[in-house]
């Protein structure tokens, strides 16, 4: 009777090889990339086996540069395991991506690692400045996408509007007008654990558009979340949201 084999697990930081932890400047990449392994993927780290396709690759380069920035380790299979690696030939097939099939142009730095008797590549994304990034598909379209959790979603026009003007601070930072609407709204997603726009603008008896701009206008001021999900967007209250409308930014009051 054939023995069930055990699922792979990467191996823990207690049993990496004694030559991997010697004190040397190499040796911090590999303790590094071996915890990296057990964080699994997530909304700033996703494996790739192998890059096939820069076009392909595209739309995660894009989803991260579009969020906080993100690490692809390239030669680690979905379960952890490795795989040997042509890595002058990955980061060829990456570089196309950013730079061809990413508009604006994805940043990436590029770090090969030889983990016994193979090579693989740790690729750190960086966030875009100059947003939304947007990437082109398979029927030559330009697309936007997004991380989240550890998957690529592409972008909501909710979503777009929030990269256009992620984080306005200091002196031009739009002052948020800040009323009994807004207290009202604050009030109610400390009882209920979310609200969308429709469900917003039934609450108020006002207009689509109004609606989503008072979502979006507390969301850029700290005092909600955006979750962008292919079927739905929806916004929970964010990390402002529990001092009322002290988020540190502009406040104007009004009835």
């Amino acid at each position: 009777m054939k023995k069930a084999t055990k699922p792979h697990r990467p191996p823990s930081l207690d049993r990496i090889p004694p030559r991997l932890k010697a004190a040397n400047g190499s040796t911090v990449g590999h303790v590094a990339f071996y915890q990296w392994i057990e964080e699994g993927e997530h909304d700033r780290q996703d494996f790739k086996e192998t890059i096939s396709s820069s076009r392909k690759i595209a739309k995660t380069l894009c989803a991260f540069a579009n969020t906080r920035g993100g690490r692809l380790l390239v030669g680690v299979r979905d379960n952890g395991s490795l795989r040997h690696l042509d890595t002058e030939a990955e980061k060829q097939m990456l570089e196309n991506a950013g730079g061809f099939f990413c508009k604006p142009e994805v940043a990436l730095d590029f770090h090969p690692l030889q983990v016994g008797m193979k090579e693989v590549l740790v690729v750190e994304i960086h966030e875009s400045q100059d947003k939304p990034v947007r990437c082109l598909n398979e029927e030559n379209e330009w697309e936007v996408y997004i991380r989240s959790k550890d998957q690529c979603l592409l972008a909501s026009e909710m979503s777009i509007r929030m990269l256009r003007n992620e984080d306005p601070q200091g002196e031009d930072a739009p002052v948020l007008e800040f009323g009994s609407k807004e207290q009202a709204l604050l009030d109610y997603l400390r009882v209920k654990p979310r609200i969308n726009v429709p469900q917003c603008k039934a609450m108020f008896n006002i207009g689509t558009v109004r609606a989503r701009n008072m979502l979006l206008q507390l969301t850029r001021s700290g005092l909600l979340t955006l979750h962008s999900h292919e079927k739905e967007d929806f916004f929970t209250l964010g990390p402002g949201g529990n001092a009322g409308n002290e988020s540190g930014r502009s406040v104007r009051s009004h009835p």
